[in-house]
C-alpha cells in the first residue's frame, strides 16, 4: 500500500506547512472554488515544498452536474494539472438510470483520460441524498454498470466499526484509495463529522485490528490520512511511525497509538 496524508484546499496561498515534504491526496470541496482556482500557481507553491501529489480529492461534484460538461471538465481539469491516475469523488444525490445514461454519454472520454473515479463510501443514514453510500452496493451496481473506471474510496470512519473488518477483506480488490483515521463511535452522527477524522489513539474505532487486516490481504491502494484541522499537525509524526508499520517496524506507532489512547482528556475532545 502507499501511504499519503490529505490536506483541504480552499485558495493557493493556503498553508501547507503540515504537508510539506509528504506525498499527497489534495482534497478540493467547493466546485465553484474549484473552477475560479489558480491550480497552476498551487502546483509551484507544491514543488517548493517538496509535496508530491499522488491523488485528488475532487470538489462536490458527481455526474449529474453534467450541465456545461461540468463534471467531464473537472476530471480532465484534475488529470491535466496533477497527473494523477485515483480522483476520489462524493457521491450526489441522483437517479441511477439517469447515472448509468450520463457516463455511456462520456464513457469514452473518461477511459482516454485513463483514471479511476472512487466514490467515497458514507454511512446509511445518507441513503436519502447520496445515490450510492455502501462499499457491497457500491461493488454491486459499477460491476452492472460494467464501466471498469468505477471504484470505491473506503473511508474507515464512515463506515460501522464492526463491519470494517469484513468489508475490506470482501471488498479490497474494488477499493482504490482508504481515508484513515481515529472515530469515537459512543457519540451521536455529527452532521459536522467532529466525531470522525481524528488522529489514531483520540478515538475507539478499531485502528490496530484494521491495519493488520491491511496487512495480511496485501492491500494495494493508497492510505490516506484524512485528519480534521485540529489534527493536522500531527500529519508528520504519524506519517513517519505508520509509514514504519507498513515496512514491518511496528512498535513507533503502537507507541504513539498507545500513548494517545492513555490520555483521556484529549480522548473526549
Amino acid at each position: 500500500m502507499k501511504l499519503l496524508a490529505s490536506l483541504f484546499i480552499e485558495t493557493p496561498e493556503d498553508d501547507l506547512g503540515n504537508i510539506s515534504g509528504l506525498p499527497v491526496q489534495l482534497a478540493f470541496y467547493k466546485r465553484s472554488t474549484f473552477r475560479k482556482f489558480s491550480h497552476q500557481h498551487l502546483l509551484q507553491r507544491l514543488m517548493e515544498q517538496r509535496i508530491t501529489v499522488e491523488s485528488v480529492h475532487a470538489p462536490a461534484a458527481d455526474i449529474y452536474h453534467s450541465h456545461g460538461d461540468e463534471f467531464i471538465n473537472m476530471l480532465q481539469t484534475i488529470r491535466d494539472t496533477y497527473n494523477v491516475r485515483v480522483i476520489t469523488v462524493h457521491p450526489q444525490r441522483g437517479d441511477r438510470r439517469q447515472a448509468k445514461a450520463l457516463y455511456n454519454r462520456i464513457e469514452e472520454r473518461i477511459k482516454e483520460l485513463d483514471i479511476i473515479i472512487a466514490y467515497e463510501t458514507f454511512e446509511p443514514i445518507h441513503e436519502e441524498r447520496k445515490w450510492i453510500t455502501q462499499v457491497e452496493d457500491m461493488q454491486r451496481c459499477f460491476d452492472a454498470l460494467h464501466l471498469p473506471f468505477l471504484g470505491v474510496t473506503y473511508d474507515f470512519t464512515h463506515a460501522e466499526p464492526k463491519k470494517t473488518a469484513g468489508e475490506i477483506r470482501h471488498f479490497h480488490k474494488h477499493i482504490h484509495a482508504i481515508h484513515f483515521s481515529d472515530a469515537r463511535s459512543d457519540l451521536p452522527l455529527d452532521p459536522d463529522e467532529k466525531h470522525q477524522h481524528l488522529a489514531p489513539g483520540f478515538g475507539n474505532f478499531p485502528v490496530m485490528d484494521f491495519l493488520n487486516i491491511l496487512q495480511k490481504i496485501e492491500y494495494k491502494g493508497f492510505l490516506i490520512l484524512e485528519y480534521l484541522p485540529a489534527y493536522q499537525h500531527l500529519l508528520h509524526e504519524d506519517f513517519a511511525a505508520l509509514q514504519q508499520f507498513i515496512l514491518g517496524e511496528p512498535d513507533s506507532f503502537i507507541e504513539l497509538y498507545s500513548r494517545r489512547q492513555s490520555i483521556p482528556c484529549l480522548k473526549h475532545n
